[in-house]
């Protein structure tokens, strides 16, 4: 490396401590855990209000480029924000809408309208959602080779309308979305569309998940609008779906690795603390043997997180960004529920009641580990695109 490189590559390093650190001290100071758990269960499962304030840190439009009154910055920058709110078990659904939604509205940059929705999102005015998955477990979602399947719901066009029919699961942040980037197959190839919360023909269903917090399922009855919400389509549409979806993917690995760390650290505090028989039992061997597997878990995760998060800044793409990402996320979700179990047996019976905060961190990465694929959905979805990169070498 050059010594213009390895200077650029340390004030990044340097910039990224003090993001580090400033996030940590806000969501520390606005977000204690007794917030989260207070929102638990309650409609639409996070704090309107907060979502200004993660507005005015600037936070909505991290990603966002300059021309939508973003920043620009890059996938590092965002695991930084989200992991300072994952160590506090912040419902809001920063990931969903900034990193899913606003790459994806990105990505369809021809359109006026996506250009405005982006420019909405960065600053805080509206939640949009990505309304991509139609069957319950996810195993649908991907294609024989690895790519992303085509959907069931499709988008015809009709009396100047654009008509849209099927259904929609797992759409986050649900119901209080200010309206939904919608799938669908058409006479063009993928069909990206915005359809507004108030779309006649749009029945929106509230799901509430492990962790308190909500999710969506779209019933699509015709629902019309003008063929201006038509946002992309064909291999546009295409390319930006399978960005956004990758780069959401390790975001969401990298929030996995956040909680995964937050939970070590609250086990081997009460190892230390509680005593047993005179002694701390962290004293004990076999637990310090049990403690050091899960910071291993941990410490790989987030190796592998970091890497991901490297190449795709610098510019990774196509299969090489998809095989990242899926490698990212199986990691990242095994080790957190890995570590989420491990850290509930250790805390012993205290572990399993719902008044100790170690139950929001489950329950996190219960639902964050099932969002967009889980471990075994994403190391087939590795195995799939290795072989087709295979094939493809060879031929």
């Amino acid at each position: 490396m050059s010594e213009t490189a390895a200077a650029v590559a340390d004030e990044h390093r340097q910039q990224l401590e003090l993001l580090r650190s400033s996030a940590a001290s806000f969501a520390a100071k606005e977000s204690p855990t007794s917030r989260a758990r207070a929102l638990r269960g309650k409609a639409p499962g996070f704090d309107l209000a907060f979502w200004s304030a993660l507005a005015g840190q600037g936070w909505t439009g991290l990603l966002a480029p300059e021309t939508a009154g973003g920043y620009g910055q890059g996938l590092a920058e965002m695991a930084e924000v989200a992991g300072a709110l994952a160590a506090q078990a912040a419902p809001e659904p920063l990931l969903p809408v900034v990193a899913f939604a606003g790459r994806l509205l990105e990505g369809c940059g021809g359109s006026e309208l996506a250009r405005r929705l982006l420019a909405e999102l960065a600053a805080g005015s509206s939640l949009p959602a990505v309304a991509w998955q139609e069957d319950a477990t996810g195993e649908g979602a991907f294609g024989k080779n690895g790519e992303l399947s085509d959907p069931a719901t499709v988008c015809a066009r009709g009396q100047g309308l654009l008509s849209l029919s099927g259904g929609k699961q797992h759409v986050r942040p649900g119901c209080a979305a200010s309206g939904y980037i919608v799938t669908a197959s058409s006479v063009d190839g993928l069909a990206l569309v915005w359809l507004p919360a108030s779309t006649p023909g749009l029945r929106c269903e509230p799901v509430t998940l492990a962790d308190g917090t909500c999710s969506a399922r779209l019933h699509l009855d015709r629902a019309g609008v003008a063929p201006e919400h038509l946002l992309a389509s064909g291999k546009q549409a295409q390319q930006a779906l399978a960005r956004a979806h990758d780069e959401a993917v390790v975001l969401a690995a990298a929030e996995l690795c956040a909680l995964a760390c937050r939970m070590v650290e609250m086990t081997l505090d009460y190892l230390r603390t509680r005593k047993q028989f005179g002694k701390a039992i962290g004293s004990f061997q076999s637990l310090q043997h049990r403690a050091v597997d899960m910071h291993i878990q941990q410490q790989l995760a987030a190796a592998v997180v970091a890497e991901a998060l490297a190449a795709l800044d610098a510019g990774a793409d196509g299969t090489a960004r998809a095989l990242l990402a899926a490698r990212a996320k199986a990691r990242g979700s095994d080790a957190a529920l890995t570590i989420a179990k491990e850290s509930v047996q250790l805390h012993g019976a205290i572990g399993f009641t719902d008044e100790h905060d170690l139950g929001l961190y489950l329950q996190r990465a219960l639902v964050l580990s099932a969002w967009l694929g889980n471990g075994a959905a994403q190391r087939r979805r590795y195995a799939l695109l290795s072989r087709r990169a295979g094939e493809g070498a060879a031929a």
